[in-house]
């Protein structure tokens, strides 16, 4: 895998889902590719943004409105029972049945997703994820402002409810918890959601 840092500048900072769309072009052409990366935006305004990017893939092209400022690779080390400070900006959600009683193209009834609000709600969502694969020694969960988006310019507004969590994780399985680094945890991963990043603890 490789972590980049990437620098996007303008009007695709003014839209989370355009950031996504830019990123896709940092790398080569490939008609069969499905996305292989994640990525949290950092720093940002309505004229540039720095995105973290987490790729299977190396980002090789460059554009005005993208540039690569490092890349490198970024190989697991992990082992059971080692403690970990993790952060993680995701989207906690639940799927509740479509309140106009609509269905899907199988007869089923159709499903909406739901944001988690409550704390309670949110701690305990985060906790499922992790099941099986780390423990939860701390965790500290902050709301963060709700990202609003379009797809195409007459779409109407779309909003995420973004969550930060953060804490100090104990590994239980390391094959788990690598699926989870590699494929993200949460929906709403086109929008910078579901990141997992992981550092030492400083003694």
């Amino acid at each position: 895998m490789y972590l980049s840092k990437v620098m996007i500048r303008g009007g695709a900072c003014r839209n989370p889902y355009e950031i996504h769309r830019v990123l896709w072009q940092l790398f080569a052409e490939d008609a069969d590719a499905v996305r292989d990366f994640l990525f949290r935006v950092g720093k940002s305004d309505w004229n540039q943004a720095e995105v973290l990017m987490q790729s299977l893939r190396k980002p090789e092209k460059m554009y005005d409105t993208a540039q690569i400022l490092g890349c490198k690779e970024y190989s697991l080390s992990l082992q059971a029972g080692q403690q970990l400070r993790f952060l993680l900006v995701a989207n906690p959600i639940k799927m509740i049945k479509d309140e106009k009683g609509r269905t899907d193209a199988a007869g089923e009834p159709k499903k909406c997703r739901v944001p988690l609000v409550r704390e309670d709600d949110q701690r305990a969502w985060i906790e499922r994820k992790f099941q099986g694969a780390a423990i939860l020694e701390t965790l500290a969960i902050d709301p963060v402002f709700p990202l609003r988006f379009r797809k195409n310019k007459d779409d109407k507004a779309g909003k995420i409810q973004q969550v930060n969590f953060q804490g100090v994780l104990c590994v239980e399985d390391v094959v788990a918890l690598t699926a989870l680094i590699q494929s993200g945890i949460g929906p709403a991963k086109a929008f910078g959601c579901g990141l997992l990043s992981l550092a030492r603890v400083r003694i």
